[in-house]
């Protein structure tokens, strides 16, 4: 997707966001929209409580949803950010390999 969503967009990919299923792009475009936006955060809040309200409505546990849906933005935010910094380390990893195999190359085919 793009670095932006709109709200159509976002709110047809809760449900990835819930699982967790989205790349670190999307993932960062999401919640980047759902800071901003208060009816798409409305959206989420719903169902997040509905799909992971109804999993635990068997267990006799305490929980505290609103806050466990923070979490899950917060840890997508940082998987998200991790998943670019390694891409930015191995792209410029690739840059300095292939700089110093031309450089090898050259003083191979020039015999330096």
């Amino acid at each position: 997707m793009k670095n932006e969503m709109t709200c159509e967009e976002v709110q047809k990919n809760i449900p990835k966001f819930i699982d967790t299923r989205m790349d670190s792009r999307d993932s960062l475009a999401f919640i980047r929209h759902i800071e901003h936006c208060k009816t798409c955060m409305e959206e989420l809040s719903v169902e997040y409580l509905v799909v992971v309200g109804v999993k635990r409505l068997d267990s006799a546990s305490a929980f505290n949803l609103n806050q466990e849906l923070e979490e899950l933005m917060y840890k997508n935010e940082r998987k998200a950010k991790n998943r670019q910094q390694i891409s930015l380390i191995i792209f410029f990893i690739a840059i300095l390999l292939a700089i110093v195999g031309g450089y090898f190359l050259s003083k191979m085919i020039l015999g330096y």
